[in-house]
């Protein structure tokens, strides 16, 4: 045989065989359904972290966040903080038309050429106000026409992408009309159907009938999240409704071992390493805290209890042993919280690995670490600090003694943005499962280049960068701001606010939010859905929808206030305080307009109410939202746990098409306040039995006045009384000083246009 016949024979015969278990190619193969080989250990490699662990990328469901996208001939329209391209080439021309009389006259045609940058189905609109009274056609079809006293007709056109068109518009006088069209067939992006069925790409999750694939040589165990763990083989549902980083990692591992592989997985949302997994070498901060160290523990716990049970967990064991071949860290976001965390996170995760070896007795127990990738490359200054930190463990040169045992990964390039995710949660990736999959298939790719295996890089597209991306643009001057807010205007008013309008997720919000009507269950939040609708108004400079102080100025009202420990104790490490307590004698009517609060216990004061472990300091230095408040140093000291405060104030009358609410300021941090309840003339306004919780904050509280109790509002003068109560604890960090900071504020809003479906 000649040598090229031979080579092309060898091919052939390569080409045949299964890939070498040494091998890892740049598109995996489709996991042929066997089970890993039983005759040797069981490959376990522990994968651990927060909430970026625990899984957050989505199966399904995903809607386009944008009721459009939208495309504009204007070249004043920004491009943010809305999706808005660009489009158009103008020439204006004139055609003479005969009049009946014999005379001519001269109207203006508008002709020019346009691409999309996206194919789809588009509508077109043309002009605003009087200019919108014209018509449009796209290479000879009418899409747009309006004429005076009746709504514009468009008409849908199919628009492909990178194909010029030709546009004309006509039967306009006077100033020539801009056009914009808006994008109706938007599809949702960045869950798992999308990218792996939709868009094909990792084709390997899914087989010849278009299910998810399953890998039987595969097992993945939960053994943090389920008390007695919880496990499949491995397969996209594997995780529940989300992925995390194991799909990607498990099928690396299981393209490369040739025995059974057993992924355990031990993560819990919102744990640092710096506090939670604080490994024992770092020692503690807090030695009397059963929360320092305790996510650390309960790793350990948890892969010991798995392994004990592999008998039961792995499907078909034979009592073949197992090994533990690799260490997997997905972290990084609870430490941005704290300076000290930040810190010291490069000299934590140095001795999370030493302790998770020694823990295992595995001096060179292979590691890979995932960085936070928050951001991309436009990542804030304090994650990036954390990614320096992670990458370091990783650097031979910082560290020799982890050289070819520690592998860093940067996933920044796995930052996808909203607008190509299911959702708008950055600490969660904006739960986009493209990056999940590329993060976990490169944890794994690096994890088997330590352990000694050839490795080629999985082949994706990255997202096309974008045009503001890494850039340092010029601060538009007053001018340029106005003119682009103006050529906003018509997008905002006829397209987008209108599709917010429309839409069924805030429908029936928007219609109880309008008329004043009473949830049936209040919220303590006052942001709903009518807040959405002001963001695309301030896009266009509107702000006369805005929220604005009414009435007296409530800090300069003498307020009746007193403070009292109640009989009905507490714990102080408990938190949510808000509670029925029993008043002080002849107090039970204390929110009624006819009490006297005259010889009572009552004092006078000024708000803000507030303390900071007996004394009246801010609670926060940083603070700047105007609602809080909690930047201010009290005026009067907020003493014992419960505080009462009423005041008899005079109202100016209510207006109409406006509505009213009362704001509770000291309150708006996660965990820096408790529950209150407002009364007006002795009814009840708000109440709410809960202080704010994890990612809650930065929202102002307090209570709408409703139509039922509107009329109390009528009179020229109205009894404000309101409790609260005083906060000891810290979920973390158990009793801490006393504190609060309290105050109350009364605000308007003009109501914005809102013309409901079906109305």
């Amino acid at each position: 045989m000649k040598p090229t016949r031979r080579l092309m024979a060898l091919a052939v015969i390569l080409i045949a065989l299964p890939i070498s278990a040494q091998e890892i190619p740049s598109q995996l193969p489709d996991p042929d359904g066997r089970p890993g080989d039983t005759s040797k250990p069981v490959k376990v490699y522990i994968l651990a972290g927060q909430s970026n662990m625990v899984g957050m990328g989505n199966l399904s469901g995903a809607k386009n966040i944008y009721n459009g996208v939208y495309l504009s001939s204007d070249p004043a329209v920004p491009s943010q903080p809305f999706q808005i391209y660009k489009v158009g080439n103008y020439k204006v021309s004139t055609l003479e038309v005969f009049l009946p009389n014999g005379a001519t006259t001269q109207k203006p045609i508008m002709e020019g050429f346009f691409e999309v940058p996206q194919s789809g189905n588009y509508r077109l609109h043309c002009g605003s106000g009087d200019s919108s009274y014209c018509g449009m056609s796209v290479n000879g079809k009418k899409v747009y026409d309006r004429k005076k006293g009746h709504a514009p007709v468009n008409e849908e056109i199919r628009l492909e992408a990178k194909t010029r068109y030709r546009f004309k518009i006509s039967g306009v006088t006077g100033t020539a009309p801009r056009f914009w069209m808006q994008k109706i067939d938007l599809l949702g992006h960045g869950d798992l159907q999308a990218v792996a069925k939709r868009e094909g790409k990792f084709p390997w999750l899914v087989d010849e009938k278009g299910n998810w694939s399953v890998r039987n040589d595969v097992y993945f165990q939960e053994a943090r999240l389920s008390e007695e763990g919880k496990g499949s083989p491995l397969t996209a549902t594997s995780n529940g409704k989300s992925i995390g980083p194991e799909l990607g990692f498990g099928h690396v591992l299981g393209t490369f071992h040739d025995e059974h592989v057993l992924l355990i997985k031990t993560a819990q949302g919102n744990r640092s390493l710096g506090f939670d997994f604080r490994p024992p070498s770092s020692g503690r901060t807090d030695p009397d805290n059963k929360f320092e160290s305790a996510e650390y523990k309960l790793m350990v716990k948890g892969v010991r209890k798995t392994l004990a049970n592999i008998d039961k967990v792995v499907p078909g064991y034979q009592g073949q042993g197992y090994e533990i071949s690799g260490f997997a860290w997905f972290q990084g976001h609870k430490d941005s919280f704290s300076e000290a965390t930040i810190a010291n996170y490069e000299k934590n995760l140095v001795n999370l690995i030493n302790d998770v070896r020694k823990e295992f007795k595995k001096p060179k127990l292979p590691v890979v670490v995932a960085t936070v990738g928050f951001g991309g490359h436009n990542m804030a200054e304090k994650f990036r600090r954390i990614l320096t930190a992670q990458m370091a463990v990783g650097n031979p040169e910082k560290h020799p003694e982890f050289t070819g045992t520690v592998a860093s990964v940067d996933i920044r390039d796995y930052w996808r943005e909203v607008d190509q995710s299911p959702t708008n949660q950055d600490y969660h990736y904006n739960r986009n499962a493209e990056s999940y999959l590329l993060i976990g298939d490169s944890l794994g790719r690096a994890m088997v280049r330590l352990l000694g295996g050839e490795v080629e890089r999985l082949t994706w597209e990255k997202p096309v960068k974008r045009q503001t991306d890494g850039l340092q643009t010029a601060k538009p001057t007053e001018a340029e701001m106005a003119r682009s807010q103006q050529a906003l205007q018509p997008i905002i008013f006829d397209g987008i606010s209108a599709a917010y309008i429309a839409d069924q997720r805030y429908n029936k919000s928007l219609a109880q939010e309008s008329s004043g009507e009473r949830p049936q269950r209040p919220n303590q939040f006052l942001r709903g859905s009518i807040y959405g609708l002001l963001n695309c108004y301030h896009a266009a400079g509107i702000t006369e929808f805005d929220w604005k102080a009414f009435g007296p100025d409530l800090n300069n009202v003498q307020w009746d206030y007193l403070s009292f420990d109640p009989p009905e104790k507490l714990p102080l490490e408990k938190g949510n305080r808000f509670r029925k307590v029993t008043y002080p004698e002849g107090m039970e009517n204390w929110v009624s307009p006819k009490f006297d609060p005259t010889g009572s216990g009552f004092r006078k004061g000024l708000q803000p109410f507030g303390q900071l472990d007996g004394k009246m300091s801010p609670l926060s230095e940083s603070c700047a939202a105007s609602f809080c408040r909690c930047n201010e140093k009290p005026k009067t000291l907020w003493e014992k746990e419960v505080l009462l405060v009423r005041s008899t104030i005079e109202i100016p009358p209510l207006k109409p098409d406006h509505r009213y609410r009362i704001v509770v300021g000291g309150a708006a941090h996660v965990n820096s306040g408790e529950g209150y309840a407002i009364y007006i003339n002795g009814k009840l306004l708000v109440e709410s039995k809960t202080g704010v919780a994890v990612r809650q904050g930065g929202q102002p509280r307090g209570g709408h006045v409703y139509v039922d109790i509107l009329d109390e509002f009528r009179g020229q003068k109205v009894t404000i009384a309101a409790t609260t109560f005083l906060r000891y604890n810290h979920p973390r960090r158990g009793v801490q000083p006393p504190r609060g900071h309290f105050s109350m504020q009364m605000q308007e809003q003009k109501l914005p246009p809102i013309k409901l479906v079906g109305q």
